[in-house]
């Protein structure tokens, strides 16, 4: 048996410390990624339960299943801006929220909106610098453009994204004053650009400038916001397995592929059925580098070698220590001094995200 277990009490307290941080702030719960990686539907119940009335998403697959699911008068705001009809559609068919970010979307909004004989709501998006999509702060022809002249669209608020807010408050002040520049120029236009929204978790607790009408939180929710401070967020989400062996080593065998651990003594070892394909030890890998981010990668790696890392779970209330490679269905750890047998429950940290089709449960 193996399971990824979701806390929903940890859940609860993590958004009573973001709502303290939010204040009046309407808070946009981001869900994307099968709520990264803790279940699409339970999670949303979980927060509508606890209060909750908007939610972000941006497959809209996630949102007809929430609206098939009974999520039917929430606010669900899709972060993709796009010219393909069929996600166009499901806008309108679903009732959900659009994000304009570019001309030739708010004219394909337009265009299905017509067609339909129906209005479809949506925010402006802008770029200040995260450089997926939305329009620049020098486009304001452009938006002031679909503000006056684009029929159909109800465009009710517009939002930002921050690209740094984890790590540089200089960056993210930075972004935050372009786009508060674009939303005064729409003012001075005469334009109501509707609920403002920028903060995502980083943004919300490592700064006080940037909360304006809405916040739009998704790790904050799991406790795993990233930033070297944690707020005291508690992470959600432990992978549960029950031992499925244990035996004793002689001295001098070894352990998992590599033979990287060899056994000095005599050892006890206990074989857990979880490994990288379930999400253990597993981290996203750098895709892109600057020469910074090289050395700092570099210097890292060093570290870790140098000071011969461990990884720890926990058997009953004890800690065992994992020895050799962590397999892709199977982890080895020393209980030699453990009292513990197969069946024994046995939890680990894992990032739900990383956690794919293991089993959830929320408790």
């Amino acid at each position: 048996m193996k399971e990824l277990v979701i806390q929903t009490d940890r859940v609860k307290a993590n958004l009573a410390l973001i709502r303290k941080r939010a204040g009046d702030a309407v808070i946009y719960a981001v869900l994307k990624g099968n709520a990264y990686g803790l279940g699409l539907l339970p999670m949303a119940r979980v927060l509508r339960e606890n209060g909750i009335k908007n939610f972000a998403l941006t497959d809209v697959e996630d949102a007809i299943a929430m609206r098939g699911a009974g999520f039917d008068t929430e606010e669900i705001l899709m972060l993709r801006s796009t010219t393909d009809p069929e996600y166009i559609e499901a806008l309108a068919e679903y009732n959900l929220v659009g994000t304009i970010g570019s001309y030739d979307a708010a004219l394909a909004v337009a265009g299905v909106a017509d067609r339909r004989g129906s209005v479809i709501e949506a925010h402006i998006e802008v770029d200040t610098g995260m450089g997926r999509s939305g329009f620049l702060p020098s486009e304001m022809d452009k938006m002031i453009s679909v503000y006056r002249n684009i029929p159909n669209v109800a465009l009710t608020g517009i939002y930002t994204h921050f690209a740094k807010a984890f790590a540089s408050e200089k960056v993210t002040r930075a972004q935050a004053e372009a786009f508060e520049g674009v939303v005064d120029k729409l003012h001075r236009a005469g334009i109501d650009p509707g609920i403002m929204h920028a903060a995502n978790s980083s943004a919300l607790f490592n700064y006080d400038f940037c909360r304006y009408d809405g916040v739009r939180i998704g790790s904050a929710i799991t406790g795993r916001v990233p930033t070297r401070m944690k707020f005291g967020l508690q992470p959600v989400g432990t992978l549960r397995a029950d031992i499925a062996e244990v035996r004793w080593l002689t001295k001098g065998c070894t352990v998992g592929y590599g033979g990287v651990y060899r056994a000095k003594k005599p050892v006890r070892i206990a074989i857990i059925p979880v490994g990288y394909a379930d999400g253990f030890c597993v981290k996203k890998e750098p895709d892109s580098y600057t020469p910074r981010e090289t050395l700092m990668g570099m210097l890292s790696t060093l570290k870790r070698g140098l000071l011969r890392r461990k990884v720890y779970v926990r058997v009953g209330q004890s800690r065992a220590k994992v020895i050799g490679h962590v397999g892709m269905l199977h982890t080895v750890v020393d209980v030699t001094n453990i009292d513990c047998a197969p069946g024994d429950i046995v939890t680990m940290d894992a990032n739900p995200i990383y956690c794919g089709a293991v089993p959830k449960r929320y408790e």
